[in-house]
C-alpha cells in the first residue's frame, strides 16, 4: 500500500493511537484532502484556459498591427520577433496545459474523494452505533474496510502537499485541540502564497510577460532612434 501525505508526514505519536483511530483520521484527511485537490486542479483548468485565450489575443493584436501598418515607434523586425516568440510561447504552452488533464485529474481526485468518504461514513457508524462487537467482528471489519481502502489509493494518483496543509488550515482550530503537534509549524501566510502561486503564478507571468517585453524594446527602439 503506498503512503498518502498524511502518512509520511505524521507526528511521532501516529503508531500510539489505536488501529480505528489511525485508520478513522487518516480518511478523514485524506478524503478532505483529495476534494481539495479536485477544486484546485479545476480552478487551474480554468485559469490555464484564461492564460491561452490571454496569450492568443496577444498574438492576433501584435499581427494586426502589421496587417494595418501602424506606426508604434517600433522597428519591423522587432515586430516579427515579438509575433514569432508569442507564435513559439502559444505552442509551448499549450501543449504544456493540455498535457496536465486538469478535469481529467480533478474528476480522479473528487471520485477517490466519495469513495472514501463511503468507507468513512462506515467506519463512523461501526464505531459509534455497533453496540459491543466481538474481536473476531472488529478484526474482520478491520481488514475489510482496510482492503478496500487500500484499492482506493491504489486505484488514484496522490494529492500534492498543499491539498493537505490546506485541509489542516480549514480544521486548525479543532486540530489545536485533538492533534496539536500537526499544525504547530503551519504558517498560513505560507500556505496562502504557495497555493495562489500553484493555481495562478505561472500564468499571471505568463500574461505579464509578453506586455512587458514589449513595452521594454519599444522603449529600447524609441531610445536608440
Amino acid at each position: 500500500m503506498k503512503k498518502t501525505n498524511e502518512e509520511i508526514n505524521a507526528p511521532n505519536d501516529y503508531l500510539s493511537k489505536s488501529f480505528f483511530e489511525e485508520l478513522n483520521y487518516k480518511m478523514w484527511s485524506t478524503k478532505g484532502s483529495r476534494f481539495n485537490c479536485d477544486k484546485r486542479l479545476r480552478t487551474k483548468g480554468k485559469t490555464s484556459n484564461v492564460g491561452l485565450a490571454i496569450i492568443s489575443a496577444y498574438l492576433i493584436i501584435a499581427s494586426l498591427i502589421t496587417v494595418f501598418g501602424l506606426e508604434l515607434g517600433i522597428s519591423q523586425n522587432a515586430l516579427n520577433f515579438i509575433i514569432t516568440g508569442l507564435s513559439i510561447l502559444v505552442l509551448v504552452f499549450s501543449q504544456f496545459e493540455n498535457a496536465q488533464n486538469y478535469e481529467l485529474n480533478a474528476k480522479m481526485h473528487h471520485d477517490s474523494g466519495l469513495k472514501i468518504s463511503e468507507l468513512y461514513n462506515e467506519l463512523r457508524i461501526f464505531k459509534t452505533l455497533r453496540e459491543d462487537p466481538s474481536s473476531y467482528e472488529m478484526l474482520s471489519f478491520a481488514k475489510d474496510i482496510t482492503k478496500r481502502y487500500e484499492s482506493v489509493l491504489n486505484t488514484s494518483g496522490n494529492h500534492s502537499r498543499i491539498d493537505y496543509d490546506r485541509f489542516l488550515m480549514t480544521n486548525i482550530e479543532y486540530m489545536k485541540r485533538t492533534n496539536p503537534d500537526k499544525v504547530k509549524n503551519l504558517n498560513k501566510n505560507e500556505i496562502t502564497l504557495r497555493y495562489y502561486w500553484n493555481v495562478y503564478g505561472w500564468y499571471f507571468l505568463l500574461v505579464t510577460i509578453p506586455p512587458s517585453l514589449f513595452i521594454a524594446i519599444n522603449t529600447f527602439t524609441q531610445s536608440s532612434s
